[in-house]
């Protein structure tokens, strides 16, 4: 076997081709399984949205928190999508529709970290937390957002970030944080406005 180290290039290259072929099709199948996660959450959100944009106190009053939050939500997000300008159709909202818009995001990317929320957002949602957690009686919280917010803040050149004070507001944040109450009370200031919300 003069040639026996062909064999040799000839094995190796069908077991690398073996694994580009197994890496390509796993790369596939995860890109067509975030692609219909993408596609359903599209979907539920035109659900909310069609569900709710003409609810009545009765309809609002029966819903489950969760889902009433985020089906006001997604019909003020169709209003964002449809403006020219993002950020001045927010500026534009009515403070319950800020504080509605505002606490849907904030719940999303808050997880267990305060800071998670503001490194994931910008202006003006992200000032808008203070008064959003202060509109539904989170005091404590929406004074600990506002210490944060003020280490994110741009525009805010007497303050910059330091890491163990981000450490300690966001421990601070996990002892008073309870995602249940603040659920139930942002359900009791949509039943007291959902009027406004919705105009």
């Amino acid at each position: 076997m003069e040639y026996w180290y062909l064999w040799l290039i000839f094995i190796v290259l069908c077991a690398v081709t073996a694994f580009v072929l197994k890496k390509a099709s796993a790369a596939l199948q995860q890109h067509n399984s975030d692609t219909k996660q993408m596609y359903d959450e599209i979907e539920r959100l035109k659900t909310l949205k069609d569900k709710y944009k003409n609810a009545d106190a009765q309809q609002i009053a029966e819903a489950p928190a969760e889902e009433l939050l985020a089906g006001m939500c997604a019909v003020l997000q169709a209003k964002i999508e449809r403006a020219e300008n993002a950020n001045a159709c927010f500026c534009a909202f009515s403070a319950p529709q800020k504080t509605v818009y505002t606490l849907q995001f904030f719940l999303e990317d808050c997880a267990e970290h305060l800071s998670a929320f503001f490194k994931v957002n910008g202006e003006p949602l992200t000032g808008a937390l203070p008064s959003a957690l202060a509109a539904i009686g989170e005091d404590a919280l929406s004074a600990l957002s506002a210490e944060l917010y003020a280490m994110y803040d741009e525009n805010n050149e007497e303050i910059s970030l330091d890491k163990a004070e981000i450490l300690r507001l966001d421990s601070a944040f996990a002892e008073k944080f309870d995602r249940e109450r603040v659920l139930r009370r942002t359900k009791a200031y949509i039943e007291a406005h959902f009027a406004e919300i919705l105009a």
